[in-house]
């Protein structure tokens, strides 16, 4: 049976007392998804060499995720489909907690109030074609203080700063530094590794780089950017003035909100010149690159608005090739999905610690621990038929078995995922009516905590 202790082994602290505590700790929290990280230790003794363990010094997030890492590239070697690398930022709230040292300020721009105090998460998530998550590739914190203070920044809001500043200095190469790790990592893996962001991507150096490295990509715009029409300096046009020229190539349906929506595709082939810079913002020879558009738009315009823009450099000649796109750029979801499970089925934002080096060291092990409920959900669906006892091992099964008679869940041929998925939910609340579908996420959270309650409860009665 797949662990979160297997997972968390592999950390190099070199010292295997840490390696135990940080296992011993994932292990109690992914038994306890609901609970605070003093409840879900069961002891002040535990809660409090918890607290210890994250401010250790010699814990830091690259070591905690070494050995999960690993593994994860193991998973992808196993792995006959595509890879999907998807990389998204989330905000890790705290204004709630004053106490907390070291926290950034949030920006106005992107909605936040001048008082509200965090830190920014950027996650790298491997995700089989099927919508499996593999795993995490790398992991980064930051905020916007540290960024100017690298670059030696005193002043804030200075007008046209972000035009001088090279982008190995910006916020924004985040994006480039985590396609290079896990682009090399995954090289010698992986026939086939597409990188996958959403509109803060939209860069061009990220794309170059890509282009570049002879990889694979699909990112969304996040404006109308300008093209190159002729190899003169004014021969220049609008994506989006050359989509609205191209013929409509076919009509899918999208779910957006629970709300179907047809939208008409069109496919065009640019090329995107490189931005204009000043001297000293120019750190490579940036040049022209070939970009295919597949442009996914609302039919009907009283409809609910969607619009996408996808920018790739995969083949798009073809009605199908644009479906193909369209649906690898739909899994960049699964990644909004684990940033649920971290801030609200494991509540990382609630956790009260003294600074934001602890912070960042819970937010890992936790990171651990949601991507093994995700895994456990998205497997459970993308394999229903596989044999329950190749996730769980028999103590499990056999209080799943046992539940099932009270629930009235019937259990006929083989004990296959999907069975064991439907009790763990029925467990967590789901009601399993015609109309309710399949179970959510909450529902197996809950179920999850049930059934290690229930296993700890066997095995007290069988050891003492």
């Amino acid at each position: 049976m797949l662990s979160v202790m297997d997972e968390l082994s592999g950390c190099d602290f070199k010292d295997q007392r840490l390696t135990q505590r940080a296992m011993s700790l994932a292990t109690s929290i992914a038994e306890n998804p609901e609970l605070s990280i003093h409840a879900a230790c069961g002891s002040a003794i535990e809660s409090k060499a918890a607290y210890r363990f994250f401010q250790n010094p010699k814990v830091t997030p690259p070591l905690i995720l070494k050995g999960h890492i690993k593994n994860t590239v193991d998973r992808i070697k196993n792995s006959k489909q595509d890879i999907l690398v998807v990389q998204d930022t989330t905000d890790l709230i705290y204004t709630h907690f004053p106490s907390i040292s070291g926290l950034g300020n949030q920006r106005k721009d992107e909605g936040f109030d001048s008082a509200v105090k965090g830190i920014k998460l950027h996650n790298s998530i491997a995700i089989s074609r099927s919508g499996v998550p593999l795993g995490l590739l790398k992991q980064s914190f930051f905020t916007h203080e540290d960024y100017k203070s690298k670059r030696g920044q005193k002043e804030t809001n200075v007008r046209g700063i972000n035009k001088k500043i090279p982008i190995e200095q910006k916020e924004s190469f985040r994006w480039i530094e985590h396609f290079k790790e896990t682009d090399q990592l995954l090289r010698s893996t992986s026939d086939r590794v597409i990188h996958v962001a959403d509109r803060e991507c939209d860069i061009f150096e990220f794309l170059f780089q890509v282009e570049t490295e002879k990889s694979n990509y699909v990112v969304r715009s996040s404006s109308d950017r300008m093209i190159k029409t002729g190899s003169r300096k004014r021969d220049t046009d609008t994506i989006q003035n050359q989509l609205d020229k191209s013929p409509v190539c076919g009509i899918i349906t999208v779910l957006k909100d629970n709300v179907s929506i047809d939208c008409e595709v069109k496919v065009v082939n640019v090329t995107l010149g490189p931005p204009q810079r000043s001297p000293e913002a120019k750190s490579i020879d940036l040049k022209p690159i070939s970009v295919n558009i597949v442009e996914v738009k609302s039919k009907d315009k009283s409809e609910k608005k969607l619009h996408w823009r996808l920018l790739t450099n995969l083949a798009s000649s073809t009605f199908e090739d644009a479906i193909e796109i369209v649906d690898i750029y739909k899994r960049r979801w699964s990644v909004e999905c684990f940033h649920r499970i971290l801030k609200s089925g494991f509540g990382v934002e609630n956790a009260r610690l003294k600074d934001r080096f602890r912070i960042e060291n819970m937010a890992s092990i936790l990171s651990v621990v949601s991507w093994y409920i995700f895994w456990l959900y998205s497997f459970s669906r993308s394999c229903p038929d596989l044999l329950a006892k190749k996730i769980f091992d028999d103590q499990a099964i056999k209080i799943l078995k046992i539940s099932a008679k009270k629930l009235k869940v019937t259990i006929q041929g083989n004990f296959t995922i999907k069975k064991a998925i439907l009790i763990l939910a029925r467990l967590g609340g789901f009601a399993a009516r015609k109309s309710d579908g399949e179970p959510g996420m909450i529902n197996i959270w809950r179920g999850w905590r049930k059934l290690n309650e229930r296993i700890e409860f066997l095995e007290e009665l069988t050891y003492g």
